[in-house]
């Protein structure tokens, strides 16, 4: 292995990649600006660029799920990263993981996980038809997730229920991003660095609680996605809603990394973390 580096970023790299890491470094490099949060992070950053499945499980030690393709370990400030999928991919993958490891900079301690992914998948920009049409299609089914069932969720093996969870915890954060209207993320994040714990930021900041934001977010899907459960009865509807979704899981690997061991490291606060408390 070898290394380049970067500004902040440190990218450690196999024989033949060296141009790809460093179009990777200089990438992540420049990712200094994040919704809601008050300054660029100033950590260095670890970032490890595999070359095959092989490489990447070697690192991760089987922590991910075979779909994975890139894990952030926050209390490293590392990232693990496929290099197979492509660049267009690899830079998105890269992005998200990049988020986890701003807003845990910014925000210490109190972050949930559903807060922490959908944060990441807004803040990358990785919201589009296809979760749209993921969201509305469980709404059909008759799913109606509580914040703990997608935190559940977002811990599976399985692709498919991963995949939603990601969507639904999507949805839950730009709700929160819209309670703070011009502000965005920015009170909602300034509540919890003050208070390390979501229940009492959303008091200080929204004047509701967890509760009650859960209800407001389960009504906001309602309004949003429900609509198509009007066509629910509909035979042909629910046929040609199943092929939609498998024609759109096949064209694209999965965005949606999962973190379970990463995450146990970082949002869910182990205490050898340090500067965070369990």
């Amino acid at each position: 292995m070898a290394v380049v580096q970067v500004g902040r970023v440190t990218a450690v790299y196999w024989p033949g990649d060296e141009v790809l890491a460093t179009g990777l470094a200089e990438f992540a490099d420049a990712q200094s600006r994040w919704p809601g949060l008050p300054a660029p992070p100033a950590r260095p950053v670890r970032l490890i660029v595999t070359p095959d499945d092989s490489a990447f499980d070697s690192i991760v030690g089987g922590r991910v799920p075979e779909w994975g393709a890139a894990v952030a370990m926050p209390a490293s400030n590392s990232i693990v990263i496929r290099a197979s999928d492509g660049v267009p991919a690899v830079r998105q993958h890269l992005r998200h993981e990049l988020a986890h490891l701003a807003l845990r900079e910014a925000v210490p301690r109190g972050v949930p996980r559903w807060l922490d992914e959908g944060y990441a998948v807004v803040a990358a920009n990785e919201w589009d038809g296809t979760d749209v049409l993921r969201v509305n299609w469980a709404m059909v089914r008759g799913v109606r997730p509580s914040l703990r069932d997608v935190d559940r969720a977002l811990q599976e093996p399985s692709a498919t229920n991963a995949a939603g969870a990601y969507a639904f915890a999507a949805t839950a954060a730009s709700m929160l991003k819209r309670l703070g209207r011009e502000r965005g993320f920015e009170p909602i994040f300034s509540g919890l660095r003050a208070a390390g714990d979501l229940d009492a930021a959303l008091r200080a900041t929204h004047q509701m609680t967890i509760g009650q934001f859960e209800e407001q977010w389960q009504r906001d899907l309602r309004r949003r996605y429900g609509w198509m459960t009007l066509l629910g009865s509909a035979t042909v509807f629910w046929a040609f809603a199943a092929l939609i979704l498998s024609a759109l899981w096949s064209r694209s690997r999965m965005r949606y990394d999962a973190r379970r061991a990463a995450l146990d490291e970082g949002w869910t606060v182990a205490a050898s973390d340090a500067g965070t408390d369990a």
